[in-house]
């Protein structure tokens, strides 16, 4: 397992990440801010070598998801940094509700953040676990060593007999993906643009599948029904951001 070409890949995929406010599931990875993201490369290095000494395997999809793979139950991690509430605020505002029956808006006192790293079981039902991550120490052995051992003592808990791998291509686009670039590039380029008008019609929220056949897009609906599109030169920039060969071949998503 190569670390670096890991790190090349979640510095790839950043520029996707803008699309993901779109999209139908939530979608881990690093959401940071520019100037810290250098930093949190420092740290994400830093595990994922850890991780490789331990045998993990480590997955990076077209989104930026980061996926661990503990190597002696063969269950897959979900591995997230972003930002959360401080959770101190939120242990007093539980607090403040058991005296009083609400608490007026500008005394929640909700706006702090902090910067954390955090992980889940690929399995439903399972909790996420947030560690704060402290860019100021520059150095994150405790940290990491703090990270893997609780993975560890979460995955000892699940049972080996049920899993729930990964497809077998985690870069393959797939429907819903395709849908969410369609919203994002109807924002993007306003209410009256192509992507709005697919966006908003009725019969195109929910296809079966879609197929892309050079500057073609034809969506497939329940019934056998069919919708052609011929793709302006603004909505293939949208969507060669997502597909970059797009009108150059064809492809279908389910």
């Amino acid at each position: 397992m190569n670390i670096e070409s890991k790190l090349q890949y979640l510095r790839k995929a950043r520029k996707l990440r803008a699309i993901l406010p779109f999209h139908r599931r939530q979608v881990g990875g690093i959401d940071v801010l520019k100037e810290q993201y250098s930093e949190v490369q420092v740290f994400v290095k830093a595990l994922f070598k850890q991780l490789k000494a331990q045998k993990f395997d480590i997955q990076v999809t077209h989104w930026g998801e980061i996926y661990l793979i503990e190597p002696v139950s063969v269950i897959h991690i979900r591995l997230s940094i972003n930002y959360k509430v401080n959770a101190d605020d939120i242990e007093q505002i539980k607090l403040a509700l058991k005296s009083k029956d609400y608490i007026a808006a500008e005394g929640l006192g909700l706006a702090r953040e902090q910067l954390c790293v955090s992980f889940c079981a690929y399995r439903p039902g399972t909790k996420w676990r947030y560690y704060p991550l402290d860019l100021t120490s520059q150095k994150y052995d405790e940290l990491v060593a703090h990270v893997i051992a609780a993975i560890k003592v979460n995955v000892a808990q699940l049972s080996t007999t049920v899993r729930h791998e990964l497809s077998k291509d985690i870069h393959q686009v797939r429907l819903d993906d395709l849908m969410a670039l369609i919203c994002y590039g109807a924002a993007k380029l306003g209410s009256e643009s192509q992507l709005a008008h697919l966006s908003n019609n009725k019969e195109l929220r929910f296809p079966i599948c879609c197929k892309l056949v050079g500057h073609q897009l034809i969506f497939f609906g329940y019934y056998c029904k069919q919708h052609e599109f011929f793709l302006s030169p603004s909505s293939m920039k949208i969507f060669r951001m997502l597909l970059p060969e797009v009108g150059e071949s064809e492809a279908e998503f389910v």
